[in-house]
């Protein structure tokens, strides 16, 4: 028997290695042709009348010898759908377009207001293109985004991606939004979901106030010499500017303002403020900054945690009661004004009235987002879906007009972190 069972053993592991050698042979395992392939990263979608304009930032990869990192050209093509428009990729420049790489879609201001879905179907029937795939849409055109070389990345889409990230939505600076996350609002019975808008800044801000002067005979002197000076130093500052221009010229970019969208377009643009105070309510802050004004100073508090809690009752007379009850663990992060003692200066010695301010700030911030939304119909508090899930019986009949009858109670309470 043993002899047997030992024979038989090493009949099985000559199946199981055969069956391996079987799939090895007949799985795809060829490797990638860089040359003949566009490794898609980023995105843009614009229309013009009926036709689609996309412009595709893609990797081209660099010798390992030649020292150079692998850098990124943008190609602009046309179609009536999206698919055509990355087809005439192909008939251009021979590569085919890769979007397995692809983490960034941005579409352009008259994409977002018509139906931003018409332009995304094609990413949502790809079985390549993750759902995790950041979207995110501009003021203007989304091609000149993708052509901006940014300051902290020579890639735009990695830069942009960098903005769009999860900590930005911890610390309520932004509020991202993927593929997956945008269909599954537009095909809700709210047909509501939201995106932020990607602008560039500046890389340094102009200082505006009048030029400290020195006074005196010290003073006088000084200009002397400045004058003196001024005449040797123009050719080298003019050498200088044409060296360190084009890095001074590089902006940056910033997503801190968050688009509504109902039924696929854009209806309407919550501002900073409201984009943080919408992100205390639905999302969970870690580290943020909140900034309050109380007795003529300026204080910075340091928002540890937040717990939101949310709730929808409907009324006898089929008006909803949406209740929002937020309460935030902070401490002070820092004040305009100096302190008058210099010793033990602690993160929960927040100033007395500086709680109160913020409640009373961040309540008013959650009301103008609240009734931004509720004017523009994008129900992106959920207040529909609430009503499904607690009011199932009578949410055919009131589903209609829920939003536009909505009380609102807003109650938000600041705790010391001690």
């Amino acid at each position: 028997m043993r002899k047997l069972h030992q024979k038989n053993t090493v009949r099985y592991f000559l199946i199981v290695i055969a069956a391996l050698f079987f799939l090895f042979l007949s799985g795809d395992f060829g490797l990638i042709d860089v040359q003949k392939t566009a490794i898609v990263m980023a995105v843009g979608i614009d229309r013009e009348d009926d036709t689609f304009i996309v412009t595709s930032q893609i990797a081209v990869p660099k010798a390992s010898d030649s020292g150079k990192s692998s850098e990124t050209v943008q190609i602009v093509s046309r179609g009536n759908t999206v698919a055509d428009a990355f087809e005439e990729i192909n008939a251009k420049t021979g590569w085919y377009p890769k979007l397995v790489f692809c983490r960034l879609i941005l579409l352009g201001e008259k994409t977002a207001q018509d139906n931003a879905v018409d332009a995304l179907d094609f990413f949502l029937l790809d079985e390549y293109l993750s759902d995790n795939c950041l979207v995110a849409t501009c003021d203007g055109f989304a091609k000149d985004i993708l052509n901006v070389k940014a300051l902290v990345d020579a890639s735009g889409s990695v830069a942009i991606q960098k903005v769009l990230s999860s900590h930005a939505q911890r610390v309520g600076t932004v509020l991202p939004s993927t593929l997956r996350e945008f269909s599954i609002g537009y095909y809700s019975e709210s047909k509501s979901s939201f995106l932020p808008v990607l602008k560039t800044q500046p890389q340094q801000e102009e200082i505006t106030g009048d030029t400290p002067q020195n006074g005196g005979a010290g003073g006088s002197q000084s200009n002397q010499q400045s004058e003196a000076g001024s005449q040797d130093s123009q050719s080298g500052q003019s050498n200088q500017s044409g060296q360190s221009g084009g890095e001074a010229e590089k902006p940056v970019f910033s997503a801190s303002e968050t688009a509504l969208f109902y039924a696929g377009k854009r209806v309407g643009t919550l501002t900073e403020e409201e984009t943080f105070a919408f992100n205390a309510v639905k999302n969970k802050l870690r580290l943020a900054s909140y900034s309050v004004e109380a007795d003529g100073n300026a204080y910075s508090l340091a928002v540890k945690s937040n717990s939101p809690k949310t709730s929808c009752k409907l009324g006898k007379d089929g008006r909803a009661a949406y209740s929002i009850r937020l309460t935030l663990s902070a401490g002070l992060l820092d004040s305009a004004k100096a302190f008058e003692k210099t010793e033990g200066i602690d993160v929960g010695d927040v100033p007395t009235g500086a709680f109160a301010a913020a409640e009373k700030l961040l309540s008013a911030q959650i009301s103008s987002a609240f009734e931004k939304a509720r004017v523009s119909g994008c129900d992106v508090f959920g207040v529909l879906e609430a009503l499904q899930k607690r009011e199932n019986k009578r949410f055919a009949e009131v589903k209609n007009t829920a939003l536009e009858n909505t009380v609102l109670d807003v109650s938000v309470r600041f705790k010391n972190v001690r």
